[in-house]
């Protein structure tokens, strides 16, 4: 083999190197910008997981000795009326007819 084909396949080979060098440096430098993108702490500004379930439910159970609101009149009967409609599934509400 001659020295130019020697020369040729040794600088194709640094090329290679060369080449697979840039590219991991490249997906480092990828890597270093998404994670700069990313919070230190993600979810620090908000509440403790469940304080909302709590809270709703806190506020719609009432505690011996609390005030409840009167169901009366027009509104219970209007309460029953709704509940006694047929289910729109197809299927049958409770009746106090059976």
């Amino acid at each position: 083999m001659s020295d130019y084909h020697m020369n040729e396949s040794a600088r194709g080979k640094g090329t290679a190197i060369s080449r697979s060098a840039i590219q991991g440096l490249a997906i480092i430098a990828l890597a270093m910008v998404l994670t700069a993108c990313m919070a230190p702490r993600p979810g620090a500004d908000l509440p403790p997981y469940g304080d909302s379930v709590r809270h709703t439910k806190a506020i719609q159970t009432y505690e011996p000795g609390d005030e409840v609101p009167s169901l009366h009149g027009a509104k219970a009967a209007e309460a029953m009326r709704v509940y006694r409609l047929p289910a729109a599934g197809g299927g049958q509400a409770p009746s106090a007819e059976q």
